[in-house]
Formats: structure tokens, C-alpha cells, sequence
């Protein structure tokens, strides 16, 4: 059920009132909204709801279980049934098939086994959201196992927390100490609450249907299915096209998790911040997908020692870091290597830092020399993402060639196509606080005005209920 269809638009019209109408009985209204938050997910595979179900059951009992011994040993030992049960769902629903098809691939090219041999395969459909409940799930016992989380003893607010429909399938990851403390209290809603999280699920739509879907379906995926056709400017135009898409796509889709958020009474955190006027790769990784940056931060790079273990270990931590959020969005060879271009060019910018720092030079960046870094940072972003798009490395490869072609010319590339793509970058690197003006008009027009406005919206997604809706990319990670 995606967020642009007409189908969840009936489903969270329901939701509201029903879980407002409770809204005196925190707790029945909390299980209702649990509930829906199941059903929401089981539109996908029903069968699926088993995973989550008991990811919830173990990390509910084991962060209990932490605090109630006193034995670290005990401690330690629902912490890793915590951790490989999460690994081990993950792992194997995500991960199995690909590692076993790539050792099946090196013990043929070892001669070890002949060419006939075929290790068994699962060949399992991808539960949706199981990378994102099953980060935040660890990241819950991982939290308690360090004292900075109290258990969660309540099992409806702990399930809620793990199941929370808005952000469910496509984040953002929410850590417990964020969003159950909001579960504690009768819920209130202000009229600015209601009128951001309208102008939110609005700016989230337009931002998936009328350009993420747009250069998707005019333009990204006929390059890349058939990219001999186009010439290298028509290639590099649908790279850039995709930096686009991609940003659109799933920052739309965390716009309308936040604001279906707000109209529940709750608040979720930021995603995305402008990551495409980041002066570097690395703090490109800050501004983009802030709450998976963030976790990898504070539960993988900083438990490998970050930068307090020597220069080699900080950047084999980086790198460390950087390929484990790329196979983070895969089971692909693809994704692994994009995590370590990634990795790489973030170590070569720690190196300069560091080599600032030590001839003690300034760290000033204005005017031309401002442009260039942001230019620069954008564009391996950008031909990076060919690895994050391509289906294979074959397809990637051909890509890539077609590119370093010699015809510079535009045949293929309709008006519509340059309109939808100047627009969407320039609003993109307008200031911020044009959006937040923009919102803050919204919010003052009167009731009638803003649903009207919303209205239309839904009536856009009535007409576009009547053909298939393109998938958010983050579905399938």
C-alpha cells in the first residue's frame, strides 16, 4: 500500500478517526493504531508479518531480560540473540542467495566444483522494510545493553515502535528514546501540526509524482534498459536525472511519512538536508538518509574505534563504514562497490583534512572555490550512482561506455524532460527558508483553502489510481 494511492489515502482517512475518536484511552487507541500499522504492512505478503512479529517478540523479551540480571555474561547473551536474530532474518531473506551464488561462482572459477554443480538457493521475495525495522529493533537492545535505554515493558508501545506505519517501510530509522516517550502521553494535536503535515504529504507527492516519476518513466529507465540508443549527453543528462529522481523519490517519501506522522499527534526525524550543496562526499553522507548515516555512526564506526585507534584503523573503520551502508541498500556487487568508491573518496577527504590541519592552513571555502568543491561532490555522487542503478555490473559497464562515447548531441529529449529537471534542481538549491515560507503561508490559509488544496491532490491520486503507480525506490531495500 503506497502512499500515493488511493487506497492509502481511505486507509489513513479511517485511521485518524478512528484512533482519534479514541484519543481519551491512550492505550486502546495505541493498539488500534498497532493493529493498523500490521495491516498496512501485511498488504505487501501477508505471510511476512511473522518476521516482524517475532523480531518484536525477541527484542521486547531480551531488552527486559538485560536489565532484570545481573550476570554480564546473561547480558551479553540475550544481547547477541538479539543481534543474530535480526542478522539472522535479515541475512537470510536479503543476503543468503547473493553469497551463496557468488561462492558458488568462485569454487567453479577455483575448479573446485565442476560447472554443473548448483548450491541450494532460497529464492525468497524481500520482505518489505526488514532492513529498516531491523536496524532500529538492534539498535533498541544495543541501547538498553549500554544503559543509555530504559526497557520498553509495555508491549504495545514497544510493538508500535517497531511496526509505526509512516516510517515503517522506508524509514526514517527511529530510535526508541525519540518516538516511544511520545507513545507515553494523551495525544494533542495543534492546528500547525495538521497544516505542516498537509503541506509535507503535498511537497512529498509532488516530489514522487510529478518529477521522481516523470524523469523515471521519460527518460531514466529507457537509458538505462537500452543505453545504445542514446547518446553520451543524453546518458550523462539521465545520471543527473536520477541524482534527481532518487532525491525526490525517497526524500517524498520520508515528506509524507513525517506528515502522516503529524497528524497522528507524533514527530519523526529529518532525513534529508539539501545533501546536494554538500562542499564533499563525506558531508554529503551527513545531509543524505541522516538517520541510516547516523546509525552506522553510533553502532558500527564507533565501535570499531572510529579515529581514537591510529590513522589505519580510522580509515579502515571509514571504509568499513561506508561499504556496509552500501550493501545495506543490496544483496549486489553493485552496491558493494559503491560503498567502496564511497569509502575511498571519504578516506582521500579525511587525508586533506588532516593534512590542513597539521600545516595549519584555513579552512575557507567561498565564492568560485565554494562552487567547484559542491560541483565536484555532486558529480561523483552522480557518476557513482550508475554502480546504485544498474541492475548488474554488466549493465553498469554499459552504461558507462555509452557515456565515454563522442556523439554530444540531444535527439531524444523532450522540452518536458529539461522544464521538469531545471525546475527541480533550482528548487533545490534555493535557501532553505524559502520552504519554510512557503509552509508557514500554507499554514495560515484558512481550513477550506488548505483542504481544497489537498483535495485536488487526492483527486490527482484518484486519476492516477487508474494505472500502476511506480514503486518508492526504498522499497526495495
Amino acid at each position: 500500500m503506497a502512499f500515493h494511492t488511493l487506497s492509502f489515502a481511505i486507509f489513513l482517512v479511517a485511521t485518524l478517526i478512528l484512533t482519534w475518536s479514541l484519543a481519551r484511552y491512550n492505550l486502546l487507541r495505541l493498539a488500534i493504531l498497532l493493529v493498523a500499522s500490521w495491516f498496512f504492512y501485511m498488504n505487501s505478503r501477508p505471510i511476512y508479518i511473522v518476521l516482524i512479529l517475532g523480531s518484536t517478540l525477541v527484542d521486547y523479551c531480551c531488552g527486559i531480560g538485560i536489565v532484570s540480571t545481573q550476570s554480564r555474561l546473561r547480558k551479553k547473551a540475550l544481547l547477541w540473540l538479539s543481534l543474530m536474530t535480526n542478522l539472522g532474518l535479515l541475512g537470510t531473506f536479503k543476503y543468503y542467495d547473493f553469497f551463496t551464488e557468488s561462492i558458488e561462482i568462485a569454487l567453479k572459477s577455483a575448479g573446485i566444483v565442476d560447472a554443473d554443480t548448483r548450491l541450494p538457493l532460497l529464492k525468497a521475495a524481500l520482505p518489505v522494510g526488514i532492513s529498516f525495522y531491523t536496524f532500529q529493533t538492534m539498535a533498541y537492545t544495543i541501547d538498553v545493553y549500554r544503559g543509555r535505554q530504559a526497557p520498553i515493558r509495555n508491549f504495545i508501545k514497544f510493538a508500535l515502535f517497531v511496526s509505526f506505519f509512516p516510517q515503517l517501510v522506508a524509514g526514517p530509522i527511529v530510535l526508541a528514546k525519540h518516538l516511544v516517550p511520545q507513545f507515553e502521553t494523551r495525544p494533542t494535536v495543534t492546528r500547525k501540526q495538521v497544516s505542516d503535515g498537509v503541506f509535507l504529504i503535498i511537497k512529498g507527492l509532488v516530489k514522487k509524482l510529478a518529477i521522481a516519476d516523470f524523469l523515471a518513466l521519460n527518460l531514466i529507465d529507457r537509458v538505462y534498459d537500452n543505453p545504445g540508443v542514446y547518446s553520451s549527453a543524453e546518458v550523462l543528462l539521465a545520471l543527473y536525472a536520477y541524482s534527481m529522481q532518487i532525491y525526490c523519490d525517497f526524500s517524498g517519501y520520508t515528506d509524507m511519512a513525517i506528515g502522516t506522522a503529524k497528524l497522528f499527534g507524533y514527530e519523526l526525524p529529518e532525513n534529508f538536508n539539501r545533501p546536494y550543496q554538500a562542499e564533499s562526499v563525506a558531508k554529503f553522507w551527513r545531509r543524505w538518509h541522516m538517520t541510516l548515516s547516523t546509525w552506522v555512526r553510533e553502532y558500527i564506526y564507533f565501535p570499531l574505534g572510529g579515529t581514537h585507534k591510529g590513522e589505519i584503523r580510522a580509515y579502515f573503520n571509514i571504509m568499513a563504514a561506508l561499504v556496509i551502508m552500501g550493501l545495506w541498500h543490496g544483496a549486489n556487487w553493485t552496491f558493494v562497490w559503491y560503498g567502496v568508491i564511497h569509502g575511498v573518496v571519504v578516506g582521500i577527504n579525511r587525508y586533506h583534512n588532516q593534512r590542513r590541519k597539521r600545516l595549519g592552513l584555513k579552512y575557507e571555502l567561498r565564492g568560485f572555490k565554494l562552487v567547484w568543491r559542491v560541483a565536484a561532490a555532486f558529480t561523483f555522487v552522480t557518476l557513482a550512482r550508475i554502480l546504485f542503478r544498474g541492475q548488474d555490473l554488466d549493465q553498469c559497464w554499459r552504461v558507462t561506455d555509452q557515456l565515454l562515447g563522442t556523439d554530444w548531441t540531444f535527439n531524444h529529449i523532450h522540452w518536458k524532460i529539461w522544464a521538469v529537471m531545471g525546475a527541480s534542481y533550482a528548487i533545490h538549491w534555493t535557501p532553505k527558508r524559502w520552504v519554510t515560507t512557503a509552509g508557514m503561508r500554507f499554514r495560515v490559509l484558512p481550513a477550506p483553502v488548505q483542504g481544497l488544496v489537498f483535495g485536488v491532490m487526492l483527486a490527482w491520486m484518484v486519476y492516477l489510481s487508474y494505472v500502476n503507480p511506480v514503486p518508492f525506490i526504498y522499497f526495495q531495500f
